[in-house]
């Protein structure tokens, strides 16, 4: 039995150390939270999660609780399992039984520091979870716990009792907090821990502790963080995160990324949020913003870290949160705020994050250093509104009367070199072991594709995500054809090979000008004069496409280039066809190989 609770045990901690690791990928930097201890049990709320610094084996994991309370008074440590949520299991009602010794074991992770049954199943700390701790101490413990923080909200579970707590600054009572939470959270359905271990109720003007768990009820669904509630965009990943700078508009004379908090006022008084700053990466400044009186713009307000607007009761409040960047380099910027919803309210830690450039710094992970400072591929969207007039004398280059759009696919190698593409397959390499990382690939032979992955699910199988540019078609390759020139035959040998370029050289520097020729020879398979079942149509005229592109001087955001963009088509009329317009070029990825080659 003994050996059957242990390899139940090894399960639980293979699924416990994944889910570790995609949790801790999403905190941000970390703050300290001071735990009080009594003599005897405790029920904690933990707002951090402790991980174990650089140079240890178990490097960004969470902590195991030895690791976490090293004080030889501490003896037990027990939470429910998170798979279970945070409701009890144990009887209508916490004070039924005595629940701090005879919980349900079944549906609890619990630590002895003395174990020798060998039934210790808690074997790391998480953030924003509840525990039960025990201490043989005469005295108080004072204990500082540092870890990473998240954005927390709570979730609760419906009709049940939940073991919860709250980040609390000031003082406020059960019923200043709980009242605009109506008949959701009842006064009389919440239990506090005493020191012998039983659960008794709560009077409603109890003083709420920060850092303490309660066992309160949730009649119905409820999504309750106290009288002043806080969401944006992606909440759940706990971080606000601003990304690259691909979406920065223009506040005055500054560049600022921006994102809207939303915060709601559930009671009926006036509530007056505001954030201080626990930590702050330079290079990196947050301000309010609001939008001008006069005009569709906004203007910039004072910094992030003060207090707020004054929300009035049932009245929710959209706060436009500006971020700045000075920084260069492809490191991340992280701030950690403590946001005090209102007086009676909770606090909550607000991580913030910014980095310079959204995609992914693969390069020196796919060996080819030293890399150019554009490597990786480039999609591009022209905006073409010029052509050349074929009914005005001299066949002037003029406006259109309408836009067309085109879309142009360029890759830059770890040398400089520029290659135009018609297509791409975005793919990762493969990996039979998780400790051994996928890679990712830029796929233009179709030939390899069975030699990747795939980077999205779809039907239950992995595909890749594929580019393509309807709008242009590569040249013949030299080697579908070693007889004379193509324009010279009245029909199409039957020994000229449907083989195709997959990439083009472009002559030039990425970002400053950059030109290239594609032949469309008489039997092309996308000469729009020929048709293969038409026999007076079984050739069409050699046709060359001249792509030039003129980058402007002055860039300013990385990872996009603008300028113009001009294309010369030589034998489809007469004379020379010019098409031009505006083209703005993005790089979704950093790989500076194709196909996993140089």
């Amino acid at each position: 039995m003994k050996h059957t609770f242990a390899l139940i045990r090894s399960c639980a901690a293979v699924v416990m150390v994944a889910a570790a690791t995609l949790l801790t990928q999403a905190w941000g930097q970390t703050a300290p939270q001071s735990v009080g201890i009594s003599p005897g049990w405790n029920a904690i709320w933990l707002e951090v999660q402790p991980t174990y610094g650089t140079g240890h084996p178990k490097a960004g994991m969470a902590m195991a609780p030895e690791d976490v309370f090293t004080n030889p008074a501490i003896t037990i440590v027990a939470s429910p399992k998170e798979l279970a949520g945070t409701a009890e299991f144990f009887g209508n009602t916490p004070e039924d039984v005595d629940a701090a010794n005879n919980f349900n074991q079944d549906e609890w992770l619990q630590w002895k520091r003395s174990d020798p049954a060998d039934i210790s199943n808690l074997t790391m700390m998480f953030g924003n979870r509840p525990y039960l701790v025990f201490s043989t101490a005469s005295t108080p413990i004072s204990q500082v716990v540092t870890g990473k923080v998240r954005f927390f909200r709570p979730q609760w579970n419906a009709d049940r009792y939940n073991l919860i707590g709250f980040g609390l600054e000031g003082t406020r009572t059960f019923s200043q907090f709980f009242a605009a939470a109506g008949a959701s959270h009842p006064l009389n359905k919440m239990f506090t821990l005493n020191a012998n271990g039983s659960w008794v109720p709560v009077s409603p003007s109890t003083v709420m502790v920060s850092g303490r768990a309660y066992w309160i009820f949730a009649s119905g669904p409820s999504s309750y963080m106290g009288p002043v509630a806080l969401d944006y965009t992606n909440a759940l990943s706990g971080i606000f995160d601003f990304g690259g700078v691909n979406d920065v508009q223009t506040v005055g004379s500054e560049q600022l990324d921006l994102k809207e908090l939303i915060l709601t006022n559930l009671g009926t008084d006036s509530a007056t949020p505001s954030a201080t700053t626990i930590s702050a990466d330079a290079g990196l400044s947050l301000f309010r913003v609001t939008p001008a009186t006069n005009n569709l713009s906004f203007v910039r307000g004072n910094g992030f870290a003060s207090s707020f607007v004054a929300i009035p009761g049932k009245n929710t409040m959209t706060l436009t949160v500006g971020a700045r960047r000075t920084f260069t380099d492809s490191a991340q910027r992280l701030h950690v705020y403590r946001i005090r919803a209102s007086a009676t309210g909770a606090s909550v830690y607000f991580p913030v994050r910014a980095v310079l450039s959204d995609v992914e710094q693969s390069a020196a992970a796919l060996g080819v250093l030293p890399s150019a400072p554009m490597s990786g591929l480039w999609v591009g969207n022209v905006v073409m509104d010029k052509v050349t007039s074929i009914v005005v004398n001299g066949a002037p280059v003029q406006d259109t009367s309408t836009t067309a759009p085109m879309r142009l696919i360029l890759h830059v190698n770890g040398s400089g070199q520029v290659r135009l593409l018609s297509q791409v397959t975005m793919m990762q390499t493969k990996s039979a072991d998780p400790s051994v990382p996928n890679l990712p690939v830029l796929v233009v032979d179709p030939a390899k594709i069975p030699f990747f992955e795939g980077i999205k699910e779809r039907n239950g199988k992995r595909v890749g995500v594929r580019i393509e540019s309807s709008t242009y078609d590569m040249p013949r390759s030299a080697s579908a054809w070693s007889g004379p020139d193509l324009v010279t035959l009245a029909s199409r040998p039957t020994a000229l090979q449907e083989v195709y370029d997959l990439s083009r050289l472009m002559t030039g520097t990425m970002g400053q000008t950059l030109t290239t020729s594609l032949v469309i020879d008489p039997f092309h398979r996308s000469n729009p004069m020929r048709h293969a079942y038409h026999q007076e149509l079984t050739k069409g005229p050699k046709i060359t496409r001249t792509f030039t592109i003129a980058f402007d001087a002055q860039q300013p955001q990385p990872d996009q280039l603008k300028g113009s963009f001009t294309e010369v088509i030589n034998g489809l009329i007469k004379d020379n066809l010019t098409v031009s317009g505006r083209v703005t070029m993005s790089r979704i990825s950093s790989v500076s190989m194709l196909d996993n080659a140089p």
